[in-house]
């Protein structure tokens, strides 16, 4: 006799259904707390202490019955949201409640799994921690984003001519921001009426990064800069004030983001992939990193294949009559691996780059494609059946050795 348990987790309960060779014997509402959880215990213990658990992946809310299931050692299968809703689905009428949900989940586990799910591969909890970490650095860029957005029309209006093409500062610099909390309007500039005077101030300041030399270049520029801006507002407005916080809160948050990078080292420095990554030329300490954070412990996939459908680079092929539609990415993996493994591959085909059959690739298809971006995805795959055999073999990156790489 086999007993499924299906569990529709919602952001303050769970709905359970209990089924024991196809027939649903049971079914409850559950809170996601400790009173519930112990509750979830008891009918598993009523059941034999065997149950199988089936859910859907629900974000942080799923969290919470996942971390107790691992503490009490209960076998369960937690199913991707695009599955499950496939699972669900039954035949052409929208018929959806939570009760339903659960007894799908718990039904069609005897039909897609006529043997009981068994977790192949455990990760190590690290992985699940840097994860976290590198949500919370995505994060922090999105806040950095918007923050130098808001910037950029404030800018406009106190000094237009700052980041002006070739002549002006380049914003993604910490120099250009730390010189905005400094002069946050082109007349401060215009005030001081001294090159010297100017340049002392910037050493003052004693920002990293800025020395005597570029003291006196950054000087200069502004110099220029100023002399020619058209003000938009007058220097006691208060954008002049927006100005100033707003560079402050991006040089905030960049420290922020450099911060969570650290700690995210110093946590993961110990897990053997960390080095073996960084032999892959284009992928430094924080690229590494961020890739294991967001792969996780790439030992439990067997072939490059899974890893594309993880990842969202795996291509749809519809094939009908005579209509073959073209072929794209699904986007249906983690979207956070993907950015990585793109902006990878942008450094890696870099000419400034070490040799590399990733770069070699690239070139070699350059003339003949037709669009850019297919042959960087194109890339990623490759990268990404590199990056899964020097792990799984634990060797290093191998320039001469990267072709015969499986």
């Amino acid at each position: 006799m086999r007993t499924i348990i299906g569990i529709d987790v919602s952001k303050n309960k769970a709905n359970i259904a209990v089924a024991t060779d196809l027939v649903v014997v049971k079914e409850l509402v559950i809170s996601l707390d400790a009173l519930g959880f112990n509750e979830l215990k008891h009918v598993v213990l009523q059941f034999g202490g065997n149950s199988e658990i089936v859910f859907e992946a629900t974000g942080v809310y799923s969290r919470r019955l996942e971390y107790f299931l691992q503490q009490e050692g209960l076998n369960y299968h937690i199913l991707n949201p695009l599955t499950a809703k496939n699972r669900i689905a039954t035949g052409s009428r929208l018929r959806k409640n939570d009760e339903r949900d659960a007894r799908r989940l718990a039904v069609t586990e005897f039909t897609e799994h006529l043997e009981p799910y068994l977790l192949a591969y455990k990760q190590d909890p690290i992985y699940r921690e840097l994860t976290d970490m590198n949500r919370y650095y995505d994060q922090l860029n999105e806040d950095k984003k918007r923050a130098r957005n808001r910037a950029h029309r404030v800018l406009q209006l106190v000094f237009a001519s700052f980041g002006e093409a070739k002549i002006g500062f380049d914003f993604d610099t910490k120099c250009a921001w730390q010189l905005l909390v400094l002069f946050p309007h082109a007349q401060i500039i215009r005030e001081i009426g001294d090159l010297n005077e100017l340049e002392t101030r910037i050493l003052a300041a004693h920002f990293k990064g800025i020395g005597p030399k570029r003291a006196h270049d950054a000087a200069r520029k502004l110099w220029k800069l100023a002399a020619k801006n058209g003000d938009a507002v007058p220097l006691s407005s208060d954008n002049t004030r927006q100005m100033k916080a707003l560079a402050e809160q991006v040089l905030a948050l960049e420290t922020a983001q450099d911060q969570q990078v650290l700690r995210m080292m110093e946590l993961g420095k110990f897990l053997p992939e960390y080095e073996l990554l960084q032999t892959i030329p284009g992928i430094g300490s924080s690229t590494a990193i961020r890739l294991i954070s967001e792969l996780g412990d790439m030992r439990r996939f067997n072939t490059r294949q899974q890893l594309n459908s993880y990842v969202g680079i795996d291509t749809t092929e519809v094939d009908s009559g005579d209509h073959q539609s073209a072929r794209h990415i699904t986007k249906h993996g983690n979207p956070h691996a993907r950015r990585i493994l793109y902006w990878t591959v942008i450094l890696m085909i870099n000419p400034k780059m070490g040799n590399n059959h990733i770069r070699d690739a690239y070139q070699k298809r350059r003339e003949a494609s037709s669009s850019k971006k297919k042959l960087i995805v194109r890339q990623m795959d490759r990268l990404i059946k590199t990056i899964l055999y020097l792990i799984k073999t634990n060797q290093p990156y191998s320039y001469e050795l990267a072709p015969q790489s499986k």
